[in-house]
């Protein structure tokens, strides 16, 4: 089995933007899609850390990186429209769930990249569907560098924690049903 397509919620790329590292997600050679509620998010306030950084690395690599469409964000900015206060709450990971459910048939597995430190309380994880990895930022960095794709995960890491502190350092794996292999490869 081998990931066949990369996910990303806003929080990772946040992090390799900061850590000028972006570039690690095409290191698989697989598809990677973001959703449009997470580009939303990254790049909604022009200012946030990260946000022109991803802008120009997308811009770079509109052939490789794809952008999601998703009725979550087709509601979202409905309802933006009505109040442009309005907070996206959650709904960068319904999203990424939504392209999951989307791109996963007729793949071996699909990667989910998650880096909020409530992942475990998240209950989208329980819609995901089958062949579905979840794995934060820190651990995909230090399975890449096992696999010898970079040459210091830590150092990525760093750089991102000068920016973001600690949040960027959290462990954390889960696979669905199916994916329990390809899982213990990246934890091992």
């Amino acid at each position: 089995m081998s990931i066949t397509l990369i996910v990303t919620d806003a929080g990772p790329l946040i992090t390799l933007a900061v850590a000028d590292a972006l570039d690690t997600l095409k290191l698989l050679g697989a598809r990677v899609i973001i959703p449009d509620m997470v580009q939303f998010e990254v790049t909604r306030y022009a200012d946030k850390p990260g946000a022109s950084t991803f802008l120009a690395w997308l811009a770079t690599n509109r052939g490789v990186v794809e952008i999601g469409a998703t009725e979550e964000f087709a509601e979202f900015s409905e309802l933006l429209a009505l109040n442009p206060a309005l907070r996206s709450r959650n709904r960068g990971e319904m999203a990424a769930a939504e392209v999951l459910a989307n791109e996963l048939n007729g793949i071996d597995a699909g990667l989910l990249l998650f880096e909020d430190t409530d992942i475990r309380k998240a209950n989208f994880l329980v819609r995901l569907p089958d062949n579905v990895l979840v794995l934060s930022t820190s651990t995909f960095l230090h399975g890449l560098e096992r696999r010898k794709l970079i040459v210091d995960a830590d150092a990525i890491l760093d750089r991102a924690t000068a920016v973001r502190g600690p949040t960027a350092l959290s462990a954390y794996a889960q696979g669905s049903n199916g994916a329990e292999a390809e899982l213990k490869s990246w934890i091992a």
